[in-house]
């Protein structure tokens, strides 16, 4: 479930359909992870949390990585019809990851990724090897989300996720979607 919530944290939000693209520089000689398409569904006009969501992901882990890898996420949100960056607030927003696979450590410990990753031999824990991702459309139900997520996780939203590796952007992504929580923001 850590995982879903990474990724909403990371998948960003617009009332126009789903949105991404692949944004590492033409400059990085040796890119670490380049994505080749993504989905989510329900992508408009709104995704509705709790309940379930449809991801796909293509792309190809070029280089090992693990902690040799920071992360440093941009989040804004449309407030008032102006986009607003969103604050690092409890690891959620704009904020730099030192170490992202931090995130991953429950999987870890518990020695189980989900079953949709799982099934498709996709790792959810560092290092990460060199290999073709190919998550096909599934299906992952996000069932509660505590008052402090309602409001982040309604309205529009964009994101831009960079790896970085030594002063290098060795991965990108950008998204855009737009999240209803039933109880969230009456601005978003």
């Amino acid at each position: 479930m850590k995982i879903v919530i990474f990724l909403l944290g990371i998948f960003a939000f617009s009332k126009a359909d789903f949105t991404w693209k692949d944004c590492v520089p033409t400059t990085t000689a040796h890119p670490y992870v380049t994505f080749t398409s993504m989905s989510l569904e329900p992508s408009t006009p709104k995704v509705e949390l709790p309940g379930n969501i449809t991801v796909g992901i293509q792309g190809t882990v070029h280089h090992k990585f693990g902690t040799d890898v920071r992360m440093v996420v941009h989040m804004d949100k449309k407030l008032l019809g102006q986009w607003t960056q969103v604050p690092c607030a409890l690891n959620v927003g704009s904020c730099n990851y030192d170490n992202p696979c931090e995130f991953l450590a429950a999987f870890e410990t518990s020695g189980s990724c989900p079953t949709q990753l799982a099934a498709h031999g996709l790792p959810c824990t560092c290092p990460f090897n060199p290999t073709n991702i190919d998550l096909p459309k599934s299906v992952f139900q996000v069932s509660h989300l505590n008052a402090a997520w309602q409001f982040l996780a309604t309205g529009e939203f964009r994101v831009r996720a960079e790896m970085i590796h030594g002063h290098d952007i060795v991965g990108c992504f950008e998204v855009a979607l737009d999240i209803h929580v039933p109880g969230g923001s009456i601005f978003g």
